[in-house]
């Protein structure tokens, strides 16, 4: 095939995709009750995520008086091993923020 036809046939192939590939803009109505959906779903999330946050703390804070009432040698050996992990922990957190922080704006 020459240019010429190779040319046409491209455009006409990405006329048919431009055509096919319009979306439906949604009107004002749609729009908000979209965002009033995604807002509650937020809440949800959110709700279940501090739900579970106050279930551990509670669980270790007991925990933690458990064993340093029953036995101070545990309670002062899981200090040393939180001690020994929070460096692990922190590097790990910084390189997840890192990577969230590398989206390109436009």
């Amino acid at each position: 095939m020459n240019k010429e036809k190779v040319s046409l046939h491209l455009k006409s192939e990405l006329q048919k995709i431009d055509e096919t590939a319009n979306p439906s803009i949604p009107n004002q109505k749609e729009l908000l009750y979209q965002l009033s959906q995604m807002k509650a779903e937020r809440r949800r999330k959110l709700l279940k995520e501090i739900i579970l946050f106050v279930f551990c703390a509670l669980m270790v804070v007991s925990a933690a008086i458990l064993a340093f009432t029953q036995a101070p040698a545990v309670f002062i050996v899981l200090q040393v091993c939180v001690l020994a992990t929070l460096p692990i922990l922190i590097v790990t957190e910084k390189k997840r923020q890192l990577g969230e922080c590398e989206v390109e704006r436009r």
